[in-house]
């Protein structure tokens, strides 16, 4: 019986696990991602807002996915003008796939290209899976 009990624990613990999409970073940028319907994700990206340039979010399919809450900035170090990290915080809503696109730029300067994009497919449940074939 005790053998049992800890065997489903450990199930419950790797389907847990495997449901939680994680933390995309720089390095994800142009992959595709396969997620579940209510999975939340992170985008966590390196940027320095003292330069004037900052992450944001473009347009996407909120009936795919939803921004939840604000980005967060956290420096590398207390110095002032210190560079750090972004995080973007995500959850999946329905099946089906959207593109997601974050540009590193000054908000002021029009007509200037961002001076770094980030971008990733996200594809939700079956549905999303066989769109994407």
């Amino acid at each position: 019986m005790k053998n049992i009990l800890t065997l489903t624990t450990i199930i419950t613990i790797v389907i847990f696990m495997s449901s939680c999409a994680g933390q995309f970073t720089y390095d994800d940028n142009g992959t595709t991602v396969n997620l579940s319907n209510d999975d939340p994700f992170e985008i966590e990206l390196s940027g320095n807002p003292s330069t004037g340039y900052a992450w944001q979010v473009m347009p996407f399919d909120s009936t795919v996915i939803k921004q939840v809450g604000e980005p967060v900035f956290k420096p590398n170090n207390d110095r002032i003008g210190s560079g750090g990290v972004y995080t973007f915080k995500f959850q999946t809503v329905a099946d089906g796939q959207c593109d997601l696109l974050l540009v590193y730029h000054r908000k002021w300067e029009e007509n200037v290209p961002p001076v770094k994009t980030f971008e990733m497919k996200i594809v939700v449940g079956t549905m999303g899976r066989i769109l994407e074939e």
